[in-house]
């Protein structure tokens, strides 16, 4: 079940980054977040959502807030001078809620999934050894881990 829920949260994420960010991203490889090329010493972002149904689980989402910023920007159709913490911390948060609840829906579950309430995280609270997939747009890379209770 994870790898179709994997394969889905992949689709989901080229959606809604192409259709509601309107930037284009590429999967890249799965990699340890401590041998990523997330540079963990620059500002980032990190969300997670939990979900229960037929699987529970949780995803993890890393934007570096660079990349934020311009999905701030895009979304809300705002320059980067109006954008506040509040609101790129809204955006991540709104991104995963999005694409995991897209990615859910294109599982065959006999239960109804249910979503929690996606909050932001601290960084330090991941394992170096957690696999994330790398998620590149033109200009930043974000990371994504689907993690099964």
């Amino acid at each position: 079940m994870k790898k179709i829920l994997m394969k889905a949260v992949m689709t989901s994420i080229s959606e809604v980054m192409e259709t509601m960010f309107f930037l284009p991203v590429e999967i890249g490889e799965e990699m340890n977040l401590g041998d990523s090329e997330i540079d963990q010493s620059k500002s980032i972002m990190v969300s997670e959502l939990k979900f229960t149904g037929d699987v529970s689980g949780h995803l993890i989402l890393i934007v570096p807030e660079n990349l934020g910023v311009e999905m701030a920007e895009n979304f809300m159709g705002e320059s980067y001078e109006n954008i506040t913490q509040d609101h790129l911390s809204g955006t991540v948060t709104e991104m995963l809620n999005m694409v995991c609840g897209n990615a859910l829906s294109k599982t065959n579950s006999k239960v109804p999934f249910e979503l929690g309430i996606p909050e932001m995280m601290d960084i330090s609270k991941i394992s170096d050894r957690q696999v994330f997939t790398l998620v590149e747009t033109t200009e930043s890379k974000m990371a994504i881990a689907v993690i099964m209770d």
